[in-house]
Protein backbone atom coordinates (compact mmCIF):
# COMPACT_ATOMS: atom_id res chain seq x y z
CA UNK A 1 0.00 0.00 0.00
CA UNK A 2 1.69 2.93 -0.83
CA UNK A 3 0.38 6.39 1.21
CA UNK A 4 0.50 9.80 -0.25
CA UNK A 5 -2.00 12.21 1.49
CA UNK A 6 -4.70 13.92 1.26
CA UNK A 7 -3.88 16.28 -2.03
CA UNK A 8 -1.31 15.10 -4.72
CA UNK A 9 0.10 16.58 -7.29
CA UNK A 10 3.46 15.79 -8.75
CA UNK A 11 2.86 12.25 -8.20
CA UNK A 12 -0.07 9.49 -9.49
CA UNK A 13 -0.61 5.90 -8.94
CA UNK A 14 -0.17 3.74 -12.11
CA UNK A 15 -1.99 0.77 -13.16
CA UNK A 16 -0.74 -2.28 -13.98
CA UNK A 17 1.45 -2.89 -17.10
CA UNK A 18 3.19 0.29 -16.50
CA UNK A 19 7.33 -0.15 -16.44
CA UNK A 20 9.74 1.47 -14.51
CA UNK A 21 11.57 3.92 -16.08
CA UNK A 22 14.77 2.82 -14.26
CA UNK A 23 14.62 -1.29 -14.22
CA UNK A 24 11.52 -2.33 -16.33
CA UNK A 25 9.49 -3.66 -13.17
CA UNK A 26 5.92 -3.07 -12.35
CA UNK A 27 5.92 0.51 -12.12
CA UNK A 28 4.65 2.23 -8.86
CA UNK A 29 3.82 6.05 -9.16
CA UNK A 30 4.46 8.47 -12.14
CA UNK A 31 6.87 11.76 -11.23
CA UNK A 32 4.36 13.70 -13.26
CA UNK A 33 7.03 16.87 -13.15
CA UNK A 34 9.57 14.68 -14.81
CA UNK A 35 7.64 12.87 -16.95
CA UNK A 36 8.97 9.50 -15.65
CA UNK A 37 7.20 6.21 -14.49
CA UNK A 38 8.99 4.60 -11.29
CA UNK A 39 9.12 1.61 -9.00
CA UNK A 40 9.19 2.26 -5.32
CA UNK A 41 12.97 1.80 -5.01
CA UNK A 42 13.95 3.37 -8.20
CA UNK A 43 11.43 6.25 -6.36
CA UNK A 44 13.11 6.65 -3.28
CA UNK A 45 16.17 6.67 -5.20
CA UNK A 46 15.79 9.41 -7.73
CA UNK A 47 14.42 11.68 -4.79
CA UNK A 48 18.02 11.10 -2.68
CA UNK A 49 19.86 11.21 -6.09
CA UNK A 50 17.88 14.86 -6.56
CA UNK A 51 18.84 15.93 -2.75
CA UNK A 52 22.07 15.35 -3.43
CA UNK A 53 22.19 17.35 -6.85
CA UNK A 54 21.08 20.12 -5.38
CA UNK A 55 23.10 20.29 -2.92
CA UNK A 56 25.98 19.91 -4.81
CA UNK A 57 24.61 22.64 -7.61
CA UNK A 58 24.59 25.11 -4.13
CA UNK A 59 27.68 23.95 -3.10
CA UNK A 60 25.90 23.34 0.02
CA UNK A 61 29.09 21.00 1.98
CA UNK A 62 31.56 22.44 0.90
CA UNK A 63 33.71 23.22 4.06
CA UNK A 64 31.42 21.61 6.54
CA UNK A 65 32.64 19.16 8.50
CA UNK A 66 30.52 19.43 11.59
CA UNK A 67 26.64 19.63 10.47
CA UNK A 68 23.06 19.67 12.92
CA UNK A 69 20.40 18.07 11.65
CA UNK A 70 17.28 19.70 13.34
CA UNK A 71 14.88 17.05 13.60
CA UNK A 72 11.59 17.78 14.83
CA UNK A 73 10.23 13.87 14.16
CA UNK A 74 7.77 15.22 11.55
CA UNK A 75 8.20 13.12 8.36
CA UNK A 76 10.49 16.20 6.43
CA UNK A 77 13.12 16.02 9.03
CA UNK A 78 13.31 12.42 9.57
CA UNK A 79 13.45 11.50 5.69
CA UNK A 80 16.22 14.42 5.23
CA UNK A 81 18.54 12.82 8.00
CA UNK A 82 17.81 9.37 6.42
CA UNK A 83 19.10 11.04 2.65
CA UNK A 84 21.98 12.55 4.41
CA UNK A 85 23.28 9.59 6.21
CA UNK A 86 23.11 7.76 3.77
CA UNK A 87 25.23 10.54 1.34
CA UNK A 88 27.42 11.12 4.12
CA UNK A 89 30.28 10.01 2.70
CA UNK A 90 29.62 11.39 -0.18
CA UNK A 91 29.18 15.03 1.32
CA UNK A 92 32.34 14.70 3.21
CA UNK A 93 30.72 15.65 6.58
CA UNK A 94 32.89 14.07 9.56
CA UNK A 95 30.57 14.55 13.06
CA UNK A 96 26.42 14.58 12.57
CA UNK A 97 24.02 15.62 15.19
CA UNK A 98 20.34 15.19 15.51
CA UNK A 99 19.23 17.96 17.65
CA UNK A 100 15.66 17.87 19.29
CA UNK A 101 13.83 20.55 21.17
CA UNK A 102 11.17 19.04 23.93
CA UNK A 103 9.03 21.79 24.14
CA UNK A 104 6.79 20.32 26.93
CA UNK A 105 3.66 19.99 25.47
CA UNK A 106 1.99 17.02 26.77
CA UNK A 107 1.38 13.48 24.39
CA UNK A 108 2.40 15.47 21.74
CA UNK A 109 6.33 15.91 23.16
CA UNK A 110 6.91 12.52 24.11
CA UNK A 111 5.86 11.27 20.85
CA UNK A 112 7.85 13.14 19.08
CA UNK A 113 11.07 12.69 21.66
CA UNK A 114 10.60 9.20 21.01
CA UNK A 115 10.37 9.21 16.83
CA UNK A 116 13.64 11.55 17.03
CA UNK A 117 15.71 9.10 19.67
CA UNK A 118 14.53 5.99 17.64
CA UNK A 119 15.39 7.48 14.02
CA UNK A 120 18.94 8.28 15.44
CA UNK A 121 19.47 5.07 17.06
CA UNK A 122 18.66 3.48 13.10
CA UNK A 123 21.05 6.11 11.83
CA UNK A 124 23.52 5.84 14.51
CA UNK A 125 23.53 9.14 14.88
CA UNK A 126 24.83 11.28 18.01
CA UNK A 127 21.62 12.93 19.28
CA UNK A 128 20.15 15.45 21.90
CA UNK A 129 17.21 15.79 23.11
CA UNK A 130 17.38 19.00 24.99
CA UNK A 131 13.92 19.68 27.25
CA UNK A 132 12.91 23.29 27.25
CA UNK A 133 11.94 23.26 31.03
CA UNK A 134 15.66 22.25 31.89
CA UNK A 135 17.00 25.09 29.83
CA UNK A 136 14.37 27.92 30.75
CA UNK A 137 12.60 26.39 34.05
CA UNK A 138 9.00 26.32 31.39
CA UNK A 139 7.36 24.28 28.94
CA UNK A 140 5.80 25.88 25.79
CA UNK A 141 2.61 26.03 27.29
CA UNK A 142 3.01 27.45 30.11
CA UNK A 143 5.53 30.24 28.35
CA UNK A 144 2.25 30.79 25.63
CA UNK A 145 -0.06 31.28 29.32
CA UNK A 146 2.63 33.29 30.93
CA UNK A 147 3.07 35.68 27.49
CA UNK A 148 -0.04 35.10 25.65
CA UNK A 149 2.03 35.97 22.40
CA UNK A 150 0.81 33.41 19.71
CA UNK A 151 2.05 30.08 20.31
CA UNK A 152 3.53 29.73 16.52
CA UNK A 153 4.83 32.53 16.51
CA UNK A 154 6.62 31.91 20.01
CA UNK A 155 7.98 28.93 19.48
CA UNK A 156 9.73 29.89 16.12
CA UNK A 157 11.22 32.38 17.96
CA UNK A 158 12.38 29.62 21.01
CA UNK A 159 13.60 26.81 18.39
CA UNK A 160 15.17 29.42 16.17
CA UNK A 161 17.47 30.73 18.95
CA UNK A 162 18.14 28.00 20.72
CA UNK A 163 18.78 25.84 17.72
CA UNK A 164 21.44 28.35 17.24
CA UNK A 165 22.79 28.29 20.81
CA UNK A 166 23.48 24.38 20.41
CA UNK A 167 25.20 25.03 16.93
CA UNK A 168 27.52 27.57 18.32
CA UNK A 169 28.35 26.18 21.83
CA UNK A 170 28.51 22.75 19.38
CA UNK A 171 31.18 24.54 17.29
CA UNK A 172 28.84 23.34 14.03
CA UNK A 173 29.25 24.54 10.56
CA UNK A 174 25.88 24.50 9.34
CA UNK A 175 22.64 23.19 10.48
CA UNK A 176 19.93 21.44 7.95
CA UNK A 177 16.61 22.44 8.32
CA UNK A 178 13.54 20.24 6.81
CA UNK A 179 11.93 22.38 5.20
CA UNK A 180 10.64 21.49 1.56
CA UNK A 181 9.41 23.28 -1.61
CA UNK A 182 5.52 23.54 -0.62
CA UNK A 183 6.44 25.32 2.34
CA UNK A 184 8.90 27.60 1.09
CA UNK A 185 7.01 28.87 -1.68
CA UNK A 186 3.67 29.63 0.32
CA UNK A 187 6.36 31.44 2.77
CA UNK A 188 8.07 33.62 -0.14
CA UNK A 189 5.04 34.16 -2.05
CA UNK A 190 2.67 35.38 0.88
CA UNK A 191 5.70 37.60 2.47
CA UNK A 192 5.45 39.12 -1.29
CA UNK A 193 2.21 40.00 -1.51
CA UNK A 194 1.73 41.17 2.13
CA UNK A 195 5.12 43.23 2.81
CA UNK A 196 5.98 43.55 -1.37
CA UNK A 197 9.41 41.89 0.45
CA UNK A 198 11.20 39.80 -2.38
CA UNK A 199 14.73 39.84 -0.03
CA UNK A 200 13.77 36.29 1.02
CA UNK A 201 16.59 35.03 2.95
CA UNK A 202 14.69 32.61 4.40
CA UNK A 203 14.11 31.15 0.66
CA UNK A 204 17.31 30.50 -0.22
CA UNK A 205 19.23 26.95 -0.26
CA UNK A 206 22.26 28.31 1.64
CA UNK A 207 21.76 31.31 4.47
CA UNK A 208 25.73 32.34 5.26
CA UNK A 209 27.23 31.88 8.77
CA UNK A 210 29.39 33.85 10.93
CA UNK A 211 31.92 31.58 12.80
CA UNK A 212 31.25 32.10 17.03
CA UNK A 213 27.79 33.92 16.16
CA UNK A 214 25.58 31.56 14.07
CA UNK A 215 26.06 28.22 12.04
CA UNK A 216 25.02 28.56 8.12
CA UNK A 217 21.40 27.24 7.45
CA UNK A 218 20.97 24.62 5.07
CA UNK A 219 17.34 24.32 3.00
CA UNK A 220 18.68 20.69 1.32
CA UNK A 221 14.99 20.17 0.64
CA UNK A 222 13.99 23.48 -1.29
CA UNK A 223 13.51 21.67 -4.44
CA UNK A 224 11.64 18.65 -3.02
CA UNK A 225 7.82 18.28 -3.18
CA UNK A 226 5.37 17.43 -0.02
CA UNK A 227 4.08 14.42 -2.08
CA UNK A 228 8.10 13.05 -2.75
CA UNK A 229 8.81 13.24 0.82
CA UNK A 230 5.90 11.10 2.32
CA UNK A 231 5.89 8.57 -0.20
CA UNK A 232 10.01 8.59 0.05
CA UNK A 233 9.06 8.26 3.79
CA UNK A 234 6.63 5.31 3.15
CA UNK A 235 8.80 3.32 1.01
CA UNK A 236 11.81 3.86 3.19
CA UNK A 237 9.86 2.44 6.24
CA UNK A 238 10.55 5.80 8.67
CA UNK A 239 8.67 6.20 11.57
CA UNK A 240 7.36 9.99 11.70
CA UNK A 241 4.95 11.45 14.36
CA UNK A 242 1.43 12.11 12.15
CA UNK A 243 -0.41 13.65 14.84
CA UNK A 244 -0.45 17.82 14.32
CA UNK A 245 0.60 20.21 16.91
CA UNK A 246 -1.84 20.60 18.97
CA UNK A 247 -1.25 24.44 18.90
CA UNK A 248 -0.89 24.26 14.97
CA UNK A 249 -2.29 27.63 13.35
CA UNK A 250 -4.40 27.38 10.56
CA UNK A 251 -3.27 30.55 8.01
CA UNK A 252 -6.22 31.23 5.66
CA UNK A 253 -3.82 32.91 3.69
CA UNK A 254 -1.17 30.29 3.01
CA UNK A 255 -4.44 27.63 2.44
CA UNK A 256 -5.10 29.63 -0.38
CA UNK A 257 -1.43 30.26 -1.89
CA UNK A 258 -1.45 26.73 -1.36
CA UNK A 259 -4.24 25.71 -3.32
CA UNK A 260 -3.44 27.87 -6.63
CA UNK A 261 0.04 26.43 -6.55
CA UNK A 262 -1.11 22.92 -6.36
CA UNK A 263 -3.52 23.89 -8.93
CA UNK A 264 -0.85 25.74 -11.18
CA UNK A 265 1.43 22.24 -10.58
CA UNK A 266 -1.70 20.28 -11.54
CA UNK A 267 -1.88 21.95 -14.97
CA UNK A 268 1.88 22.30 -15.55
CA UNK A 269 3.70 20.01 -13.78
CA UNK A 270 6.41 21.08 -13.06
CA UNK A 271 5.52 24.88 -12.09
CA UNK A 272 6.69 25.02 -8.82
CA UNK A 273 10.36 23.57 -9.36
CA UNK A 274 10.28 26.48 -12.05
CA UNK A 275 9.29 29.22 -9.87
CA UNK A 276 11.36 28.08 -6.90
CA UNK A 277 14.62 28.20 -8.93
CA UNK A 278 13.24 31.45 -10.69
CA UNK A 279 12.75 33.11 -6.74
CA UNK A 280 16.02 32.06 -6.18
CA UNK A 281 17.80 34.02 -8.16
CA UNK A 282 16.88 36.82 -6.35
CA UNK A 283 16.90 35.61 -2.92
CA UNK A 284 19.80 36.76 -0.74
CA UNK A 285 22.32 34.67 1.10
CA UNK A 286 24.01 36.64 3.17
CA UNK A 287 22.65 38.07 6.90
CA UNK A 288 20.01 40.74 6.58
CA UNK A 289 21.57 44.20 8.07
CA UNK A 290 24.05 44.44 10.44
CA UNK A 291 24.49 41.82 13.01
CA UNK A 292 25.04 43.19 16.78
CA UNK A 293 25.82 40.82 19.67
CA UNK A 294 23.50 40.40 21.99
CA UNK A 295 24.49 42.45 25.23
CA UNK A 296 23.01 39.71 27.20
CA UNK A 297 24.34 36.92 25.76
CA UNK A 298 26.76 37.64 23.06
CA UNK A 299 23.99 35.69 20.10
CA UNK A 300 22.97 37.71 17.15
CA UNK A 301 20.48 40.72 17.25
CA UNK A 302 19.58 43.43 15.69
CA UNK A 303 19.39 46.25 18.34
CA UNK A 304 22.15 45.14 20.69
CA UNK A 305 19.32 42.98 22.66
CA UNK A 306 18.34 39.87 20.87
CA UNK A 307 14.58 38.89 20.89
CA UNK A 308 14.99 36.01 22.81
CA UNK A 309 16.59 38.05 25.84
CA UNK A 310 14.13 40.56 25.28
CA UNK A 311 11.29 37.92 25.34
CA UNK A 312 12.55 36.33 29.15
CA UNK A 313 12.94 39.88 30.43
CA UNK A 314 9.78 41.58 29.36
CA UNK A 315 7.38 37.88 30.03
CA UNK A 316 9.93 36.49 32.96
CA UNK A 317 11.54 39.38 34.79
CA UNK A 318 15.61 38.73 33.53
CA UNK A 319 17.09 38.19 30.33
CA UNK A 320 18.02 34.40 30.17
CA UNK A 321 20.48 34.18 26.97
CA UNK A 322 23.23 33.91 29.56
CA UNK A 323 21.68 31.40 31.99
CA UNK A 324 20.40 29.52 28.83
CA UNK A 325 23.57 29.40 27.06
CA UNK A 326 25.79 28.20 30.10
CA UNK A 327 22.67 25.13 29.97
CA UNK A 328 23.29 23.88 26.68
CA UNK A 329 27.10 23.93 27.52
CA UNK A 330 26.52 21.72 30.31
CA UNK A 331 23.74 19.54 28.51
CA UNK A 332 26.20 18.62 25.61
CA UNK A 333 28.72 18.16 27.78
CA UNK A 334 27.02 15.75 29.61
CA UNK A 335 25.71 13.88 26.61
CA UNK A 336 29.19 13.73 24.60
Amino acid sequence: MIYLGKKVMSIAIVGDGVRCFKCGRQAAVRVRYARMNLCRDHFAEYVEMRVARVAERHNMFDGIRKLIIALSGGKDSTSLAHIIMRHRDAFRIKEIYGLHLDLGIDGFSEESSHVVRKVCRELNLKCFVLPLRDLIGYSLPELIRISRRPPCSLCGMLKRYLINVVSVELDADAVALGHHMDDLLVFALKDFLVQGNFRMIKLSPVTLGIKGVMAAKLRILHETCEDDIILYANIRGIEYVRSPCPYKYVDNFKAVIREMLDKLEASSPGFKISLMRRLIKVADVKAEGEVIRCKYCGMPSSSGTCSFCKFTERSLGKPLGYDVRSRVRDLIRSLS
